[in-house]
């Protein structure tokens, strides 16, 4: 069964970037343990050819997509709402298989986990990140609790799943599925101010990506004395912001004190004692 669903996009233009990927090879790929994706970038879409797009949080299948058309009009209201998200314009299925189609974000990468082992990379990007302004990250916060508390699942997992614009601040990708509570999965709904209190923190220079658990490690090393100092300034900067970000958007202390102490202090002390 083929099922074809567009939201402000022509079909023709669709079909044509699907038929060019197959003469292309994919910029980006993931693997989440129950889908494969392949992504493919053109000027200013991307094209997510995925296995298993009919399945969601392991467990749940929905032959018929209907869960993409509603996310795809909750990422839409949220997009209308001036949230950093990027939507879903297109999706077609045919046989548990299939596309998605979105808008390219803008700028970069937080952190591109295959350039995390490159000094210049990664002071560059720290750089960048501790220049940015207090609004952006106000808004980052923002952005996360209305995100989270209209039932779309963040994956914090990879720093490249978001992207940093220095005019538009922070947009969040990678958003293809809804939290547990939207599939009866659990009876708690998580709250956005919960999760932002935990994740919030991203755009600091530790907690990289499962796949470089020693990143920090291997990179301080290449570092002159001046270098490290200058790195560690500005991911103070950069955390800083992250928290008072926090209490701009209503998170109290003693809830950023409870993550700090149970998530990020042993990633801040691996940063501070250079091995």
């Amino acid at each position: 069964m083929q099922i074809e669903k567009y939201f402000g996009i022509e079909r023709q233009i669709v079909q044509q970037m699907i038929e060019s990927t197959k003469n292309m090879v994919n910029k980006k790929s993931g693997n989440n343990g129950f889908q494969n994706t392949k992504v493919f970038l053109f000027d200013e879409y991307a094209v997510l050819k995925m296995q298993n797009i009919n399945v969601r949080n392991f467990d749940i299948q929905d032959a018929n997509l209907n869960h993409l058309e509603r996310l795809a009009n909750t990422l839409l209201a949220l997009q209308a709402e001036g949230v950093g998200v990027i939507p879903i314009l297109a999706f077609l299925g045919h046989n548990g298989d299939g596309y998605i189609i979105q808008p390219r974000a803008k700028g970069l990468e937080l952190y591109d986990r295959d350039k995390m082992n490159d000094k210049d990379y990664v002071t560059g990007r720290v750089e960048l990140l501790s220049n940015a302004p207090q609004e952006h990250y106000d808004k980052f916060v923002s952005d996360t609790i209305k995100i989270i508390d209209a039932g779309v699942l963040i994956d914090f997992a990879g720093k490249d799943n978001f992207f940093y614009d220095e005019t538009i601040g922070f947009q969040f990708i990678d958003l293809n599925a809804h939290n547990d509570y939207e599939y009866g999965l659990t009876d708690a709904k998580i709250q956005g101010k919960q999760v932002a209190a935990y994740c919030c923190f991203l755009p600091c220079y530790f907690d990289t990506v499962p796949k470089y658990l020693n990143t920090i490690s291997k990179i301080l090393p290449k570092l002159t004395n001046e270098e490290y100092d200058l790195l560690r300034e500005r991911n103070r900067s950069i955390f800083a912001k992250c928290k008072i970000a926090m209490i701009n958007n209503g998170i109290s202390e003693e809830m950023i004190d409870k993550a700090i102490s149970s998530t990020v202090s042993s990633q801040i002390n691996q940063l501070e004692t250079r091995s």
